[in-house]
């Protein structure tokens, strides 16, 4: 079994496969539609690009639909980030070029951060066996979902983890893309347990979204076409306001 699809489902459990997927996909859709927003003002600031953490995290709310899932509030943050199986999932574009070092970008720069390490007092509701079988799950994978959710049951296995997609993004182009499960150091920065680039992550047969409570929060299904977008001018000009002002 790919070791990154079983981390997905001991995370997350059923949905692991599912997350896995759409989380690559609705980066890259995000990427491009910023970067699009971008050439169109015409301007030299990459400001507009800049705003590219509030449109991800409006994307990652339709996780929150999913069965078993909710939405929980960090901190008085102005977002919501999904809680899936008990496992809270935050994207975060740390940097906006190839050099930007993940392991020295501080991550606590707000109470907000400070408080997705903490699920006390939230209210999470399991999901009910329908007994329906995932498409995109082999034999294999759907034994490991029933261990995981048998686990679960007898809390063998605890919630509260924290997962972080961390980005590296800029209008001229999709750096980094990684994802895994997360502790903090001493000095704010972030610790990677597992860890799996999703960059260049293919998902030749998307699965198709499961049914949610409402029919607006549902994912598009299938593969987005690459593009790359470049600016003239200095990526030293882009107005990084994704990573002083997400709360």
């Amino acid at each position: 079994m790919d070791e990154g699809r079983r981390w997905a489902i001991e995370t997350f459990g059923a949905n692991g496969v599912y997350v896995r997927e759409r989380v690559s996909l609705e980066v890259r859709a995000e990427h491009i539609a910023s970067a699009d927003a971008q050439e169109a003002s015409g301007h030299r600031s990459l400001g507009v690009y800049g705003e590219f953490w509030r449109g991800i995290l409006e994307r990652f709310e339709a996780f929150g639909k999913l069965p078993g899932a909710t939405l929980f509030r960090p901190g008085e943050a102005p977002y919501n980030i999904p809680v899936i199986n008990g496992v809270a999932m935050f994207p975060w574009r740390y940097g906006r070029s190839r050099d930007r070092e993940l392991a020295s970008t501080p991550f606590t720069t707000s109470p907000a951060r400070e408080a997705m390490f903490d699920l006390g007092g939230l209210e999470l509701q399991g999901e009910f066996d329908l007994g329906v079988r995932r498409p995109e799950l082999t034999d294999e994978e759907q034994e490991l979902v029933n261990l995981v959710e048998k686990a679960r049951e007898s809390e063998i296995v605890t919630s509260g983890k924290l997962v972080v997609v961390a980005i590296s993004s800029s209008p001229s182009g999709l750096h980094e893309v990684r994802w895994g499960d997360v502790s903090l150091t001493g000095d704010g920065c972030l610790t990677f347990g597992f860890s799996e680039s999703l960059l260049n992550l293919k998902a030749a047969a998307a699965p198709k979204p499961y049914a949610v409570p409402d029919g607006d929060w549902t994912f598009t299904s299938g593969d987005l076409p690459e593009k790359n977008i470049g600016l003239p001018g200095d990526e030293d000009d882009e107005i990084t306001s994704d990573d002083s002002s997400d709360g």
